[in-house]
């Protein structure tokens, strides 16, 4: 371990609690949320308390030693508490030794990433407590463990806790989620999450007519719909491969799944590759010709945000941020009650030569290049964690 040495004058202090952080990749979307630390570094002191293991992992991570801190390429600090640690006081203890300006809690409903910093904000309120829920205030989510939920959520509201903390939402649909949890006065700032940097430029295309690559990038659980995507594929009637790529998260939707791809006829293919790591994950989706997620709910979707940023177009539902991606040859935002219209979109898509594919490709790269464009993240965030502290 070495230690993350302190610039000379003061820099305001973040906390990030998450349960899962690099080098972990099972997690998806919340490992790469809380990677803002790369943005938002050369400013702030930040440390981050997390597990020592990936979802669903018996073992440690290689490399790292639990139970103290850990430089982070050379930018913060890890705490990468055993489970043991991370349930009974390693958070108490962060906040003492650090005395952070602000804490970043991202859950709505871990123990350790949410419920045991609430009760402690309830006991000694000491510092700014900022909560990102993570999509899990959408009703897909709610829907699931549904009295637990409530129970927290009532208890949040009851106590005046959801009063007192700030509301990290990534969208105005996140916005109205917290509020009807809430309140319409709870306070909540709206930023996107900060997305890696889209590709310089994009891959030629290499698409031939009558032949179809797809890629789903998500865990193997209900949420994200893959079956959607295999009954989709029994009405393709030309060459058609889907990568899956993601850990499984649920057993038994994974064998259902597995049960119906083995199912299709001879002409579709489907491999489940896994959970596959984050810096690999951009390599095996740009070998398709779109990626389909056809989720239940995302209050971003970075696995969408990568895919456009290399220049793969998306099929997906109409239940996260990415709209109108038709308007910008980007992709298609569709409906699940409109099963035709995704079978529609993807023989037009098996139609495609590669100079019509070009064109969706480039419209895809540009969307991303526009969202990284139209915001200024690093202040907003900034802003968000420190704004009653005089920098």
């Amino acid at each position: 371990m070495n230690p993350v040495v302190e610039t000379q004058h003061q820099q305001p202090k973040l906390l990030i609690s998450a349960d899962w952080f690099a080098p972990g990749s099972r997690a998806g979307g919340p490992i790469r949320s809380v990677n803002l630390v790369r943005l938002l570094h050369d400013e702030i002191k930040i440390s981050v308390l997390t597990g020592d293991r990936d979802l669903g992992a018996a073992e440690t991570y290689p490399g790292v030693v639990p139970g103290a801190w850990n430089d982070w390429n050379g930018i913060a600090e890890v705490w990468y508490a055993t489970k043991g640690q991370h349930y009974t006081g390693a958070y108490l203890r962060a906040v003492a030794e650090l005395r952070p300006d602000a804490v970043y809690l991202n859950s709505m409903f871990s123990p350790s990433g949410c419920i045991l910093p609430m009760l402690n904000q309830l006991v000694r309120p000491s510092t700014r407590v900022v909560i990102a829920p993570r999509g899990m205030l959408k009703p897909s989510a709610l829907s699931t463990r549904r009295w637990k939920k409530t129970v927290w959520l009532s208890f949040l509201k009851s106590t005046g806790l959801a009063g007192r903390v700030v509301f990290h939402a990534t969208s105005e649909i996140e916005t109205d989620e917290i509020r009807t949890s809430f309140g319409k006065n709870t306070e909540v700032v709206v930023i996107p999450n900060a997305p890696a940097v889209p590709a310089s430029e994009i891959e030629p295309s290499q698409k031939d007519p009558g032949r179809l690559r797809l890629s789903f990038v998500g865990r193997v659980h209900p949420i994200k719909n893959l079956m959607f995507v295999l009954r989709l594929l029994r009405q393709i009637t030309f060459e058609c491969t889907l990568d899956v790529i993601g850990p499984i998260e649920d057993s038994t939707y994974h064998g259902i799944c597995k049960r119906e791809a083995e199912a299709l006829p001879s002409n579709i293919s489907v491999n489940f590759l896994g959970a596959v790591a984050p810096d690999n994950v951009a390599s095996v989706v740009s070998r398709s010709h779109a990626m389909i997620l056809p989720t239940l709910g995302e209050n971003f979707g970075h696995a969408i945000y990568e895919a456009l940023a290399i220049g793969i177009p998306v099929l997906v539902s109409d239940q996260t941020p990415w709209r109108a991606l038709d308007l910008d040859h980007a992709g298609w935002d569709i409906n699940l009650n409109d099963p035709e219209r995704f079978a529609f979109v993807l023989n037009w898509l098996g139609t495609m030569d590669a100079d019509e594919h070009r064109e969706w490709r480039s419209g895809a790269h540009q969307r991303a290049v526009s969202f990284q464009d139209q915001y200024n993240l690093k202040t907003a965030y900034h802003q968000m964690f420190f704004s009653e502290i005089p920098v």
